[in-house]
């Protein structure tokens, strides 16, 4: 079992800050700085076809550097992680002085706040072929308010690969304390359980 914790992306590379577009509202995730080769490059595009669902959300494609070179990992339709209203944030790439950084991509729930007590997304069912990956490291920033409860992000499945969903801040729910989520393995597969309010 995969207690959720605050895990970095060390697989990876160092995790920096960096923050979402400047005014977007969104908390940021922080980027993990890669010893690439040089520049993503140009976004591939690939062909959607019909969604298959009402509620799917198209997902674009884009460049990991992975066993040292850059991989296309391409578009697909998927659902939102259930309840409240989620927006696709996608992914980027900046660079500086110093090199690249990659900002993983992630589903961030666009209604709610802190005055109101976050109940958690109404996912289906889920199973998962593959392992669940380390946990981000989120930058929540300062609490709206002493009593504020933090309700971390988590990896959520598409059917195809894992996407995070990103954490957010909570009024306190009187006589209960959140429970994170995580991934159970079962037989061959994972199995998530999803986080929730439990009696003090």
């Amino acid at each position: 079992m995969l207690r959720p914790a605050v895990i970095a992306l060390a697989l990876l590379g160092t995790a920096l800050p960096a923050f979402a577009t400047a005014g977007s509202g969104i908390p940021g995730i922080p980027g993990v700085r890669l010893a690439t080769d040089g520049a993503p490059p140009a976004p591939l595009s690939d062909p959607r076809g019909p969604p298959p669902g009402p509620g799917s959300v198209w997902i674009d494609g884009y460049w990991q550097w992975t066993d040292g070179r850059y991989a296309w990992l391409a578009g697909q339709w998927a659902e939102p992680p259930g309840r409240p209203p989620f927006t696709w944030v996608p992914a980027r790439w900046t660079s500086d002085s110093h090199g690249w950084t990659f900002h993983e991509p992630y589903w961030y729930p666009s209604t709610g706040s802190p005055a109101t007590i976050h109940e958690p997304p109404a996912l289906p069912h889920l199973l998962a072929s593959a392992p669940p990956r380390p946990l981000l490291v989120e930058s929540p920033g300062a609490a709206p308010s002493r009593e504020a409860v933090w309700i971390p992000g988590f990896w959520s499945w598409t059917g195809q690969r894992y996407a995070w969903v990103a954490g957010t801040w909570s009024a306190p729910s009187p006589g209960r304390t959140w429970v994170e989520g995580y991934w159970k393995r079962e037989g061959r597969a994972w199995k998530w359980t999803p986080g929730r309010w439990r009696l003090s």
